[in-house]
């Protein structure tokens, strides 16, 4: 994580600090914004790099063929449960840790950024431990209710 690590989501910063983290952070989002595809942007506002913390993942799939990652998180808001379905496109398959998910609890936090190849990077700290990071050149974002529930 280059901006919101740990060490910032555990509370081991002073107050001062931990607002000084996350101002840096939505700086670099609004820098970021005028070069990223829309639905880059759309993610990057409904996180902020601490909306998401305490979301589930619901599911994972990695369609090698399509060059796409497929992530799927049950994220809370004040309306109640719902899931956000996220297709990373133009990703490098061999790239992709498809088990980084494997026995995590939640999201910590999350970061988007530009990749060395000028790609997008989206980067989640994990809980109770580890990191997923994923480049792309664009991805598709859908939030919803669950299925069983009505709209």
């Amino acid at each position: 994580m280059r901006f919101l690590n740990r060490k910032w989501v555990d509370g081991g910063y002073d107050e001062e600090t931990t607002y000084l983290y996350l101002g840096v952070y939505l700086r670099h989002l609004e820098d970021l914004a005028p070069d990223a595809p829309t639905n880059v942007r759309v993610l990057g506002a409904i996180s902020q790099g601490h909306n998401l913390i305490g979301s589930q993942v619901a599911a994972t799939t990695l369609d090698r063929e399509a060059a796409s990652f497929h992530l799927v998180l049950r994220i809370q808001t004040i309306e109640g449960d719902r899931f956000m379905d996220v297709r990373y496109k133009g990703v490098d398959p061999e790239s992709v840790d498809e088990h980084a998910f494997d026995g995590v609890d939640y999201v910590l936090t999350d970061e988007l950024d530009v990749a060395p190849d000028e790609r997008f990077e989206h980067r989640i700290l994990l809980s109770p431990e580890g990191e997923f990071a994923i480049q792309f050149s664009d991805l598709e974002l859908k939030v919803s209710r669950g299925k069983n529930e009505e709209e």
